[in-house]
């Protein structure tokens, strides 16, 4: 996989990261190359949503999103299959980005009457009473912190993924009350910055959580850190290509 990060795209409407995931034979010949932007936006989602399965409330009805690009849409399709949501809210520094994604989701076939939709004036407003966050920004210092967080809710972190940006205040990632879970806890300690200067510490990997769910206290937040992991976009790029060629075998 190869990636370009171009933060100024968005000011464009384009993706932030662009790029393409190559599949190769054992013999080393190129057998496919495909684009990465939707293939990251998927996979990246799905992780979140399978970390959110195992670890938030089972009822969680209300869902909010920090960031209104493309992560925040493909984490609101992959969640919409795990939680029958009553309200989605999104909170974005440039309001118009989160009322358009909000007038994209209204007319997309997922919605129902019955699920409100709706842009947040702060951070603070979106967050509050919130059972699932998501963060999916590109901000460089931290956007969420304890107060906006209620006991018991569950927090994606997923912007933020070198060692000099953040997205986490001290007072959450520091917090008596949190249990963090890394994707990789290695990669965790050398890339993510909410963790590298906060000294906080992961509990667990996503694997451990998945194949045996700690036992939940109620009031206990919970936060995942989606760093993003190179091994997922080869499955799921893998995935991809011979789902195409099971669809194109005639040809």
């Amino acid at each position: 996989k190869v990636v370009c990060g171009v933060p100024s795209n968005k000011e464009m409407g384009l993706p932030t990261h662009l790029g393409t995931i190559q599949l190769y034979r054992l013999t080393g010949e190129l057998i496919c190359q495909m684009d990465s932007s939707e293939i990251t936006a998927k996979r990246t989602a799905i992780c979140s949503a399978l970390a959110t399965k195992a670890l938030a409330a089972p009822h969680s009805k209300v869902l909010t999103l920090i960031g209104a690009g493309v992560q925040a849409e493909s984490h609101i399709w992959a969640l919409r299959h795990l939680f029958d949501f009553s309200e989605i809210r999104i909170w974005n520094r440039t309001r118009s980005r989160a009322e358009a994604l909000v007038h994209k989701l209204d007319s997309s076939p997922g919605n129902t009457a019955e699920q409100k939709l709706s842009v947040a004036d702060t951070v603070e407003s979106a967050c509050r009473d919130a059972d699932i966050i998501c963060t999916v920004t590109s901000s460089s210092t931290p956007i969420l912190f304890r107060d906006h967080v209620k006991p018991g809710a569950h927090v994606n972190v997923v912007g933020a993924s070198s060692p000099t940006t953040r997205e986490i205040g001290d007072d959450l990632m520091l917090s008596d009350n949190i249990v963090i879970v890394a994707d990789c806890m290695k990669a965790m300690k050398l890339e993510s910055g909410d963790v590298i200067q906060t000294g906080a510490e992961p509990r667990y990997e996503l694997g451990q959580v998945l194949h045996t769910p700690p036992s939940r206290d109620p009031d206990q937040i919970t936060l995942f850190k989606n760093l993003g992991l190179a091994c997922q976009d080869v499955v799921t790029a893998d995935l991809v290509f011979k789902r195409y060629l099971t669809t194109n075998s005639s040809e």
